[in-house]
């Protein structure tokens, strides 16, 4: 037992000194992390914004049978040009025809009644009465007549204005609902584009700015665009609303559902403006690294919206505060750096 104790005593110094170094060694380990850094201030820039649309034709007139019917025949093809007036296509119109011939005999019939009565009538030899009913009976011939030669001209569809012939395909034979499009009619000297944007951008977009519009379809050709309309109503999927703009024709060569890549510059806007890069989103909202006294620490920031040169901060950063750039990915809160 004398022995164990003396054993035990001797080994004390020796873990303590082993303790002390190990201490030394945990109060001087205090890494440096080299990082990069930028000074902000107050910033005005174009407020540019970028969105993605599609073009269609202003006037695009869907043209059909009111009555429906089996196609006899289609004279067009599907991107033909047409003058007002063309023949598009026709309808068996012999059910028409038929009810058209057997009011045009009845109206006939009604109008040879009428001009033997009349000087009959004239010279007093049948009451007003009888007169009153003959006129009528004439009347209601007449409108009929009418409302069936409308209907009988209604199984030949032609072109109600000029333009360009957008149609699936039809064969001879098939049966058409009424009122259901045949083909659409484009003008395609009136092109627009038309995308969406968010609703706290709507106000400050007005009819008459001028947006430029690249349409990679056609080797990024670059055009200038100008507002025409915005919607007043939202669209209750995306909370999104809806502008239109003209778009300039040269050639015919912007052509219907086209993507547009559009960039819109806003109003100036004025505050302060980081790299997006270094805006980290987080749960509790959007952060970055500062600096202080050569120490790093995260700072919780109120974004705007995006403009050229990054992201607009609306809240949570000053003119001439530190912030880090690159480098930030092992940074914890009172990190020493180096810049």
């Amino acid at each position: 037992m004398m022995r164990y104790r003396t054993i035990c005593l001797l080994l004390i110094p020796f873990l303590l000194l082993g303790c002390g170094k190990k201490k030394a060694q945990k109060q001087t380990f205090d890494p440096t992390i080299p990082v990069e850094i930028s000074v902000i201030s107050q910033t005005d820039d174009n407020n540019l914004r970028n969105y993605v649309g599609t073009t269609k034709s202003e006037m695009e007139l869907p043209v059909s049978f009111p009555l429906g019917g089996k196609l006899t025949g289609v004279y067009v093809k599907n991107g033909q040009h047409v003058k007002k007036g063309a023949l598009i296509a026709r309808v068996d119109e012999t059910s028409a025809k038929s009810i058209h011939d057997a009011a045009l005999a009845t109206l006939n019939q009604a109008e040879d009644g009428y001009n033997r009565l009349k000087q009959v009538h004239d010279e007093g030899g049948i009451p007003d009465v009888r007169w009153v009913q003959m006129e009528t009976d004439l009347e209601k011939a007449r409108q009929t007549e009418i409302t069936t030669r409308k209907q009988l001209n209604e199984c030949t569809l032609r072109a109600p204005q000029e333009g360009f012939i957008s149609m699936e395909e039809h064969t001879t034979g098939e049966n058409l609902l009424p009122s259901t499009p045949f083909c659409r009619i484009i003008d395609m000297n009136k092109m627009i584009v038309e995308f969406s944007v968010p609703e706290k951008e709507i106000g400050i977009i007005q009819v008459g700015d001028q947006a430029e519009a690249t349409f990679p379809g056609l080797n990024n050709l670059t055009k200038t665009i100008e507002i025409i309309d915005k919607s007043f109503v939202s669209n209750p999927m995306g909370h999104t609303y809806t502008i239109k703009a003209k778009v300039p024709v040269a050639n015919k060569d912007i052509l219907p559902g086209m993507v547009a890549k559009i960039k819109l510059s806003l109003s100036e806007a004025s505050g302060i403006v980081v790299p997006s890069s270094c805006v980290l989103t987080m749960p509790e909202g959007a952060d970055v690294w500062t600096v202080k006294n050569g120490k790093a620490y995260r700072r919780n920031i109120k974004v705007g919206g995006f403009v050229k040169n990054g992201v607009m901060v609306d809240s949570g950063l000053q003119s001439g505060d530190t912030i880090i750039t690159a480098g930030y990915q092992k940074l914890y809160n009172g990190s020493k750096v180096s810049f």
